[in-house]
């Protein structure tokens, strides 16, 4: 399993957006739960960019 690397701006962003959802929608359950999605999107986006990378530098 890969090690999740936490930005700090990221997981502030995640949780304003939390607050900001939950402010609009009244629902915690639904807030956290787009929370959890934001983060493993994340982790997926991170894995796409390393590949990308890792890719590029082969072609070099």
């Amino acid at each position: 399993m890969k090690k999740i690397k936490l930005d700090w701006k990221h997981t502030l962003f995640f949780f304003l957006l939390m607050g900001g959802i939950y402010f609009l929608t009244e629902s915690f359950l639904m807030s956290l739960g787009i929370m959890l999605l934001l983060f493993v999107l994340d982790y997926f986006l991170q894995i796409l960019d390393e590949k990308l990378k890792e890719r590029s530098r082969k072609d070099e």
